[in-house]
């Protein structure tokens, strides 16, 4: 009898279909994505911390941080990234798409 862990897969998530029901979050404490605020420097808060952790177990987080983006979340932690996280990484996608150009 093998000892391994068994592999856990990711579930596909097809275009337009409704990514948030496989969020390992539904269902969760909400606060705990919304922290009042970052630690100085932007470094996550261990409430934060608590947040990402959740995240970084989440079959679905790439979509999840996606959607952010796309719809300019100011506040809270998407797809295991800070407010300060995703503001820094709308500007390297500028930075990159204008030296594209």
């Amino acid at each position: 009898m093998s000892s391994a862990a068994p592999e856990i897969l990711a579930p596909v998530v097809l275009a337009g279909e409704n990514w948030e029901a496989y969020a390992a979050c539904r269902g969760g404490n909400p606060e705990l994505f919304f922290p009042l605020r970052e630690s100085k420097k932007g470094a996550p808060t261990e409430l934060a911390a608590l947040a990402i952790a959740v995240c970084e177990q989440c079959p679905v987080a790439q979509e999840c941080l996606e959607g952010a983006l796309e719809r300019d979340e100011r506040f809270g932690i998407w797809g295991g990234k800070t407010t300060t996280e995703r503001r820094e990484m709308v500007r390297q996608r500028a930075r990159l798409a204008a030296r594209s150009r």
